[in-house]
């Protein structure tokens, strides 16, 4: 996060984040007080419901209708950028990401979108961040939430230790090459 303007700094959120946000009950807090992009593929194919307790009922999510109202913004990657991102990974490495996170890292590889922070809580998303050398764009949940006051008790794959430690783990495959195709 070093070297971000924290004033245009806007966050791209996977969709596990925006169910986990949901979840907690401070999805509403969040957008007042960060603004938030999410990648076309999130809104379109992947956050639509949530549970507040497992076996419970299940609540939607309706993301359209805060993109309309302008309270979240929605990006959709190019097929050039998606083209970049499939690039330069190998492809166990694809297969490893889901359509919304390759879709929020070729947004995020880009860079037109300006000063952006990825927010996953995906090993394999996070290590991605770090094999293509964008470890100064993510983010953890924890983080996330802790810069904006709404610190709640979260699962592991949701705080800063398992995100530092997956972006090391990407750093060290950069390092080497695992990871990207050669």
């Amino acid at each position: 996060m070093i070297g971000i303007a924290t004033q245009k700094l806007r966050f791209v959120l996977d969709a596990m984040v925006v169910i986990k946000a949901h979840e907690l009950g401070i999805w509403e807090l969040l957008l007042e007080r960060a603004p938030i992009l999410l990648p076309a593929t999130v809104v379109r194919d992947e956050a639509f419901y949530f549970d507040t307790e497992p076996g419970e009922k299940r609540y939607s999510i309706n993301l359209k209708d805060l993109i309309d109202s302008g309270k979240i913004m929605e990006e959709e990657a190019s097929v050039a950028e998606l083209k970049n991102l499939h690039d330069i990974f190998d492809s166990i490495t694809l297969e490893g990401l889901d359509p919304g996170e390759s879709e929020a890292l070729a947004l995020v590889k880009s860079g037109r979108l300006g000063d952006v922070l990825f927010c996953t809580s995906d090993k394999a998303a996070i290590r991605a961040l770090a094999l293509m050398g964008c470890s100064e764009h993510g983010i953890s949940f924890e983080e996330l939430l802790t810069k904006y006051g709404l610190q709640k008790p979260l699962d592991n794959q949701y705080t800063q230790g398992f995100f530092k430690a997956h972006l090391s783990k990407g750093k060290q495959d950069k390092i080497t090459g695992i990871g990207l195709r050669r």
